[in-house]
């Protein structure tokens, strides 16, 4: 049998379902994502940058430019919410995961869009103390005693 690297799937990896309600249940990734960390990052230095074209006390908006509000909405969106199960749109039917959708409930939706950053904050701790638990625990196939290959490296260096 061959060695195969099998792809991740990133956009499943870490991800856990989370209860909004009792008839809505929200796919969300941590918010350690590191695709959504770099895109927070990105924001940040475009606002920097628009904000640096205005003088001390000037105001002014850049032609295109959206609020923090509708750019969080948009990273959520596309990193941390991955699917969702039970949302219904304006008419009570059955509204189908989209990162638009998911954009604009967020940005619509106060409770929505806190929801989503403290469950992604929560994913990411309960990922991290498993890790640490993972980690942290011995081998269950290994009594941390020198056997085999290592023994008889060892052995066969010692008597040369």
């Amino acid at each position: 049998m061959a060695l195969k690297l099998k792809k991740k799937d990133s956009v499943q990896a870490g991800a856990k379902w989370v209860d909004f309600d009792a008839e809505t249940k929200v796919l969300l990734a941590g918010t350690d994502n590191i695709e959504y960390r770099v895109a927070l990052e990105r924001h940040n230095r475009r606002v920097q940058r628009n904000d640096a074209r205005f003088g001390e006390g000037q105001v002014g908006v850049v032609e295109g430019e959206l609020t923090d509000l509708q750019n969080h909405a948009m990273l959520l969106a596309h990193f941390i919410v991955k699917d969702w199960k039970g949302v219904q749109d304006d008419e009570g039917r059955e509204l189908e995961y989209s990162t638009g959708a998911a954009a604009e409930l967020l940005e619509s939706n106060v409770e929505f869009l806190l929801f989503v950053l403290q469950g992604g904050t929560k994913v990411a701790a309960e990922a991290e103390k498993e890790l640490v638990e993972t980690v942290g625990k011995p081998s269950t196939g290994s009594s941390g005693r020198k056997t085999g290959r290592a023994v008889k490296s060892e052995s066969s260096s010692i008597n040369a």
